[in-house]
């Protein structure tokens, strides 16, 4: 990571050191490739870098995970890297519903759930019977796909036609849940207004129903002891443990473009790496409209990116507490915190007294993560960046006096709301309090408004054809969640994985085989 071992040239110069871009270096490096990773913050990780304070150390916005059970995509992929990978926990208590009229608990066994939930309200038993019957079957369904996450660019054309008749026979069972709005499809199930008060913070069916699905195929994890940036750490490991190399505080000025090839890239201080290939898991149009050179992108797909419709952003208290969170009546699960009786578009609209909270305490689950007898709580808030006039940022977005009032008095509003909920004094016990905005996740990852996870996928976006892997450049491709619609590790996991096996495939046939079959689950 020194600067003074920075190379003139390499075969594959990957940008930024998320865990997509971390995963993709992997991958590569391992299948003897020269990887030369470009990160312009101080720590790689991206969503997943952690930080510590006084001997309490948190994820930045980690909550749950996916794509690690027996089988799973994510954990077949790091497997191939090394067998030592980190591995994600199991938990008997995955996620507590809890508003101003209800308290419930979901377990590694669902069905505890439904038969409270018949107990409570035995008129609605049937509805209550094919919900949970439904997210069984469609967690069962959605399994099934992990054999199906090969990009079809990497697909010669008859096998392209193949996957296609096979996805659309798998998306045919799952399609009338997946458009559905959260108001009809609860309607389609319960009558009884009490029990759609439960559900009351999403938006989306599929919302409410894949946490459930997921934990029927025990898929719904948590992260490693050490936390998320565990699988930073590990990651990074492999990466400098071959001939490949990590450098950090490096940012990237320009791509090079050699008769309409990607050559290399230009650094912010003037100096230059040749490369074949160039491996972009960053933000999108950062590299269309900055990093490349002016023509180089169609004016319609620019057009097209910064009219997206992007997954919003979040304000994230990261709080160490003085004491055991059992003390405080509080465990592992992830907490759901909604208030009852206001319209559910409220839920999700930035508003610190009425948005919904996601409440976690991960030290319950795993003590390395603060200092003995002590425990550390995060609260998640759905946010804008415009919220507040910008955040009080003032005319150039300077994060001064009024915005750190601003946003402290946001988060003593959820930190308040939390606490008469669960019925604890919060602030009595915090010994630690930071505070991320969208404008922090902005700046950490360059995305617009601070998206946490880049295009949602929507109509117009899936209309627009804006995910994809390869670049209008040639030898530049797509390897972070830009490249794939949805967001979380699964999906940078398998842009990284695809973006990867299609460098590969260029350059080493027998890499590019085994990795393929890994995708595939041969």
């Amino acid at each position: 990571m020194q600067n003074d071992q920075l190379p003139s040239e390499c075969d594959v110069i990957v940008i930024g050191a998320g865990i997509a871009g971390l995963t993709a270096a992997a991958l590569l490096a391992r299948s003897d490739l020269k990887v030369v990773l470009l990160e312009k913050q101080s720590k790689p990780g991206g969503y997943f870098m952690g930080f510590k304070r006084k001997g309490f150390s948190f994820d930045s916005s980690i909550q749950w995970i996916n794509g690690f059970n027996e089988n799973g995509f994510a954990g077949r992929i790091f497997g191939y890297i090394g067998t030592d990978f980190p591995k994600c926990k199991i938990s008997d208590r995955i996620r507590r519903y809890k508003g101003e009229s209800f308290d419930y608990l979901l377990t590694g066994d669902p069905y505890m759930l439904r038969d409270r939930l018949i107990n409570d309200f035995p008129g609605e038993t049937a509805g209550i019977m094919r919900f949970f019957e439904d997210c069984r079957r469609i967690g069962v369904h959605f399994d099934k796909v992990n054999s199906r996450l090969r990009a079809k660019e990497t697909m010669p054309p008859a096998e392209r036609m193949i996957f296609g008749i096979k996805m659309l026979l798998w998306v045919i069972p799952v399609w009338k849940y997946l458009w559905i709005s959260a108001e009809k499809g609860l309607n389609k199930y319960f009558r009884n207004k009490e029990i759609k008060k439960i559900f009351c913070g999403e938006e989306k069916l599929m919302s409410i129903m894949m946490p459930i699905s997921w934990v029927f195929v025990k898929d719904f994890l948590f992260p490693p002891e050490g936390g998320a940036e565990s699988f930073t750490q590990w990651l990074c490991g492999k990466i400098q443990s071959s001939s490949s190399q990590i450098f950090l505080n490096h940012s990237v000025k320009e791509v090079l473009v050699k008769n309409k090839t990607a050559a290399g890239v230009s650094l912010s201080d003037g100096r230059v790496i040749h490369s074949k290939y160039v491996l972009a898991a960053c933000d999108v149009e950062t590299l269309y409209e900055k990093m490349l050179p002016e023509g180089a992108v169609p004016v319609k797909l620019i057009r097209h990116l910064r009219e997206a419709d992007l997954y919003c952003s979040s304000l994230t208290v990261f709080i160490g507490l003085d004491c055991e969170a059992s003390a405080l009546g509080l465990h592992g699960e992830l907490i759901c915190l909604t208030l009852d009786d206001i319209p559910r578009k409220d839920h999700t609209a930035g508003d610190p007294c009425k948005s919904s909270l996601i409440v976690q305490v991960p030290s319950a689950r795993d003590k390395t993560l603060a200092p003995e007898g002590k425990s550390t709580m995060i609260i998640h808030c759905a946010a804008r960046i415009d919220y507040g006039n910008f955040w009080k940022t003032g005319k150039n977005f300077e994060r001064g006096k009024e915005y750190r009032e601003f946003k402290q008095e946001y988060a003593d509003i959820l930190i308040e709301r939390v606490g008469k909920s669960l019925g604890i004094n919060i602030k009595k016990h915090i010994e630690v309090l930071e505070i991320a905005t969208p404008f922090t996740y902005w700046r950490y990852t360059g995305n617009r408004d601070g998206s946490a996870m880049g295009a949602s996928p929507t109509n117009k976006n899936i209309r627009n054809r804006l995910a994809h892997y390869k670049t209008p450049v040639k030898n530049l491709f797509l390897g972070g969640h830009w490249a794939e619609y949805g967001g979380g590790m699964p999906m940078a996991v398998k842009a990284a994985s695809n973006a990867s096996l299609m460098i590969l495939e260029k350059t080493n046939r027998e890499e590019f085989k085994k990795l393929r079959d890994v995708i595939d689950f041969k």
